[in-house]
C-alpha cells in the first residue's frame, strides 16, 4: 500500500539553532532540506514568518519560500503581528492541492491577571486533495496549532481544537507544539478520543525538545475519523531548537 507521511516541525523561524554567527542566523535551506530528507508529503509547520523584509530583513514569506524549495502548495495562518509590523503564525505546506484553508483564532485570556507569557494564538485548518491513485479517496483534513505558554491560553486553545474536531467530518490529521507534556489534562481528551502516535515509537525516543539534548515531548501528531497512523518516529535532527516527528498514515 502507498504510503502518505506527515511532518510536525517547529522551525524557530528559520533560526539556525545553537549558530556561532552574532545575531540571528536565518536559513531556511536548513529547514527545507530536513523537510525534504525525511520526505513528507504533508508538513504542519510552526514559528512561521510571514513577509516583514521591510521590517526585519532576513524575515520573508516563509510558508511561500519554503513551499517554492520543496515544489509544494502552501498557506500561511498569522497568530499575530510580532512587533505590530511582521507575520508570524502556523503553515501548512503540501505535495498537493490545498482546496480549503482557514486560519482560526484561538481566543485570549480575558483577565489581565492572566497575561503573563501571553501571545495571540491560532490553528491552521487545510484540506488537501489526495490524488485518486494514493490509499485515500478523496480529501484530508490537516491541522496544524501550536499553543502558548500562558495557562489559560492553553486551555482556550485545547477546548476550540476539541471543539472543531468534533465537527470534523473527513478524515483528519493534528499536529503541533502543544507546550505541553502527555500527562498534561489539556491533552487527555485527544489521547481519548483520537489515535495517538506516541505508540509506535519507543518511550526514550519520543523526546523533541530541544533538538541538541531532547528530553521532553511538546510535539505531538493525532489522526482521527478512520486516518491510521501505521509508523512514526522523531527524528533527532539539530536545525530548529525542536526535533522534526513524522508519520505515515493510511486508512
Amino acid at each position: 500500500m502507498e504510503k502518505i507521511r506527515i511532518m510536525t516541525y517547529n522551525i524557530q523561524h528559520g533560526h539556525v539553532y545553537l549558530s556561532q554567527k552574532p545575531g540571528d542566523e536565518i536559513d531556511l535551506t536548513k529547514t527545507g532540506a530536513v523537510m525534504r530528507d525525511l520526505g513528507a508529503d504533508i508538513i504542519g509547520v510552526n514559528e512561521v514568518r510571514g513577509n516583514s523584509s521591510g521590517a526585519h530583513p532576513g524575515y520573508t514569506a516563509q510558508a511561500e519560500e519554503l513551499g517554492a524549495y520543496l515544489g509544494y502548495h502552501a498557506y500561511f495562518g498569522r497568530a499575530i503581528y510580532v512587533g505590530g509590523k511582521c507575520p508570524y503564525g502556523n503553515a501548512v505546506l503540501s505535495r498537493w492541492p490545498i482546496v480549503e484553508a482557514k486560519t482560526i483564532r484561538i481566543p485570549d485570556p480575558v483577565s489581565p491577571a492572566d497575561s503573563r507569557h501571553m501571545e495571540p494564538r491560532c490553528i491552521v485548518r487545510c484540506v488537501i486533495e489526495i490524488p485518486s491513485d494514493s490509499p485515500f479517496s478523496d480529501c484530508i483534513a490537516v491541522y496544524s496549532t501550536h499553543f502558548g505558554l500562558n495557562p489559560t491560553e492553553a486551555e482556550h486553545a485545547a477546548s476550540t481544537l476539541i471543539a472543531l474536531l468534533r465537527d470534523e467530518s473527513l478524515p483528519f490529521v493534528v499536529m503541533g507544539d502543544f507546550n505541553l507534556q502527555p500527562d498534561s489534562p489539556l491533552l487527555a481528551p485527544l489521547y481519548k478520543y483520537l489515535t495517538p502516535t506516541d505508540d509506535l515509537m519507543a518511550e526514550d525516543e519520543r523526546f523533541s525538545f530541544p533538538s541538541n539534548a531532547p528530553r521532553c515531548k511538546i510535539d505531538y501528531i493525532f489522526t482521527g475519523n478512520g486516518a491510521v497512523p501505521t509508523a512514526a518516529k522523531t527524528e533527532h535532527i539539530v536545525a530548529s531548537d525542536h526535533c522534526p516527528i513524522w508519520a505515515d498514515i493510511a486508512w
